[in-house]
């Protein structure tokens, strides 16, 4: 339902219903409705004829649609603004008898009779009990009391219809505090708020940053510095084929802007932008995440022109662009909030979310957007109650002049109280945060583990590495060296970011107390003897050995040399057959390598048949070559590991079934073990030989 100078134009659902076997009205032709309206809004809007209205789709007309009644008016009113509330002789009958308010009656007696309380007025007016209490806040308003039989009403419609967008207490709270006012008030809308069925079906989760808080420099002039992000895909989609939100807030009102979008593509992103930015002004700074829209040179032409400054987010730390993050959470369950019936409609409803968001007063800065923005509160449903309720009241005369002055002193209070509000806010929550935060200092080249995110499920993270750290970029960022192709160098920041231990500088033996030796039996010649000497003496012993054990240690490793060696042995002691049954022979199709690493293919391939371990065929099965960075490479300098895509050999090999030895047989096996070992084998996937049969 959309209010065009005074008029109204609704589609309700009785009409919907009387729609049904004659199409469906795609609210994608809003716009051009909305424009028709415009250019005729002096005249009456009874109906919209299909010819007024051009179609976006060239298979389905526009519908016509039936005149409302009045019934159906009301009924579709009351769905998204709530029920009518008492008449103003009812709550006054209430008031006087209500027994919460006895107290407050009472103090109404005592300062009409000369009492008066430096904190608060509590008086009658009208036959209506009002109080009063003092605000820094400029233009408080007086606050109705309001007796227990209608505070469920109020809370109803501050919270629970489409229009609030079931917010959370604190927002529900600020609603409601301007204009009503009863005994343990925070407490009822705290109850009715956790008490909400559909708040609790929606759900809400959170998290714990590592790194200490930077906040952003606070701005004092509205739509200097704004977010931008985009919310979605939200499945299934509207009617009108929408399923993105493209989010604008602004960082000194905290004003926010949302425009329903079907695709992200940068033209349809830039379009949605200039629309609201040629109501707003362009501002000077763009804030958004890396996302390839934001990033095209489709909008970084359009900033340029327009003398917008862009700053991109730090990858995968969306808490850089938090304020729109945080609104964007706020906004989605809100959405959730609407009624199953209408959440298919929420392209339609955004506007009513969008004001229930900007009505209520921002715990950061202390006001509403609307106030900020405005330099006054809007009317919402709850102060047309109060008006309903109360005698009208005359506008003061007042002319334009006197206006625009009274308006630029009170922007300009407010916007100094905002600013004054955000910067003590900032410093209470960096205070909060840094309670638990360590900030970990990271030197150039030294090796790190980067958390990836892997899409789409967000669940699956995993860190990868070790990455080279380059530089520091800022504070809290660094410049990490990640290896890929397309983008070697990624800034990162250190809440993605882990230190590296080699395993060169672990403890490789360790001493246990003395115990009952087994039998073991000798260890098999698998290894020949290359560059032996320099691997023995790389060896690190552990300071907390003995010198007596430290000589045994240095014995072993000098009895077994030949087991330390760069290049591969070959056991004698099995083969590997490969069984593929009846399977015809799989050939899948080599895969396309850059030009600078075919080199590297050749070098390998070389080396490999210099050490037996390949040999040249003519077989009809053929699988393809991927190179891959090692996670371990020597003195940080890049490796690659020559690797075979067997996944079309796997589909048709038959495997054996061997059982995995349980941990904890393992762990009482090595109970009584004296010293317990590790063995990193040299390429071991190459020291067991193939059966004859397995090469066809």
């Amino acid at each position: 339902m959309l209010g065009i100078r005074g008029h109204i134009f609704a589609l309700t659902r009785a009409q919907a219903k009387k729609q049904k076997g004659q199409g469906s009205l795609d609210p994608g032709t809003m716009d051009q409705v909305l424009h028709k309206a415009r250019a005729n809004r002096s005249k009456p809007l009874p109906t919209i004829p299909p010819s007024t209205v051009d179609s976006t789709s060239e298979e389905e007309e526009f519908p016509p649609c039936a005149e409302p009644t009045p019934e159906e008016l009301q009924a579709d009113t009351a769905e998204l603004l709530g029920e009518g509330g008492p008449a103003r002789e009812e709550l006054s009958v209430a008031q006087h008898t209500c027994p919460t308010l006895e107290g407050l009656r009472q103090q109404a007696v005592k300062q009409a009779n000369g009492d008066v309380s430096d904190s608060h007025r509590v008086y009658w007016e009208d036959n209506l009990l009002y109080t009063e209490h003092r605000d820094p806040k400029p233009g408080a308003a007086r606050r109705l009391v309001i007796p227990q039989e209608y505070r469920k009403f109020l809370l109803t419609l501050a919270h629970d219809i489409p229009l609030p967008g079931h917010l959370g207490q604190m927002k529900t709270w600020d609603r409601l505090v301007p204009l009503f006012h009863w005994p343990r008030m925070s407490e009822d809308t705290k109850d009715f708020c956790k008490s909400c069925e559909t708040c609790q079906a929606s759900g809400k989760t959170g998290g714990t940053p590592k790194a200490p808080l930077i906040p952003l420099p606070v701005v004092g002039v509205p739509f200097e510095r704004v977010g931008v992000d985009i919310v979605g895909p939200l499945d299934p989609p509207t009617a009108s084929g929408n399923r993105f939100i493209l989010v604008v807030v602004d960082h000194a009102t905290r004003y926010p802007e949302a425009i329903p979008l079907r695709t992200t593509t940068a033209p349809a992103v830039a379009k949605a932008l200039l629309g609201i930015f040629s109501r707003v002004g362009f501002p000077k700074e763009v804030v958004s995440d890396r996302g390839s829209n934001f990033m095209s040179a489709y909008l970084k032409a359009m900033w340029k022109e327009c003398g917008v400054t862009y700053k991109f987010t730090t990858p995968y730390h969306p808490q850089t662009n938090g304020l729109v993050e945080r609104f964007n959470k706020t906004l989605k369950g809100m959405i959730m909030g609407l009624p199953e019936k209408l959440r298919r409609r929420w392209d339609i409803l955004l506007p009513c979310l969008l004001f229930a968001y900007r009505e209520v007063p921002q715990k950061g800065v202390g006001f509403s957007p609307f106030e900020l923005l405005f330099g006054h509160p809007v009317r919402g449903p709850l102060t047309l109650v109060k008006e309903g309720w109360e005698q009208p009241l005359k506008a003061p005369k007042q002319d334009i002049v006197d206006y625009v002055l009274g308006l630029r002193s009170r922007m300009a209070e407010y916007m100094k109280m905002a600013s004054k509000n955000l910067q003590a806010s900032q410093e209470l929550q960096k205070q909060w945060h840094d309670q638990k935060a360590v900030l970990v200092q990271y030197q150039p080249g030294q090796k790190v583990w980067v958390l990836e995110t892997v899409a789409p499920r967000a669940l699956q993270d995993k860190w990868s590495g070790p990455h080279t750290n380059v530089e520091k970029k800022g504070e809290v960022t660094y410049l990490v060296d990640i290896g890929t192709a397309r983008s070697p160098l990624r800034v990162l920041h250190v809440n993605r970011l882990k230190p590296y231990y080699d395993r060169a500088d672990l403890t490789l033996l360790m001493a246990t107390d003395e115990g009952p030796e087994e039998d073991s039996d000798p260890l098999p010649d698998l290894f020949s003897s290359t560059e032996q000497d320099a691997l023995v003496e790389g060896v690190v012993l552990a300071d907390c050995l003995t010198a007596e054990q430290k000589d045994h240690c240095i014995n072993l490793l000098d009895q077994f040399s030949e087991l330390f060696s760069t290049v591969p042995g070959t056991t004698s002691w099995c083969e590997h057959t490969i069984d593929t049954g009846d399977s015809l022979p799989v050939k899948s199709k080599i895969y396309r390598q850059p030009e600078h690493v075919r080199d590297c293919i050749k070098q390998e391939v070389q080396k490999m048949l210099e050490l037996g371990v390949v040999e040249h065929s003519e077989s009809p099965w053929a699988s393809p070559v991927v190179l891959v960075p090692k996670p371990h490479s020597k003195d940080g300098k890049k490796e690659i590991r020559f690797c075979v895509d067997y996944r079309g050999l796997n589909l048709v090999t038959k495997t054996d079934a061997h059982p995995i030895p349980r941990a904890d047989e393992l762990i009482d096996t090595l109970a009584s073990a004296k010293y317990l070992s590790t063995f990193d084998l040299t390429a071991g996937y190459w020291q067991i030989k193939l059966s004859e049969d397995a090469k066809p």
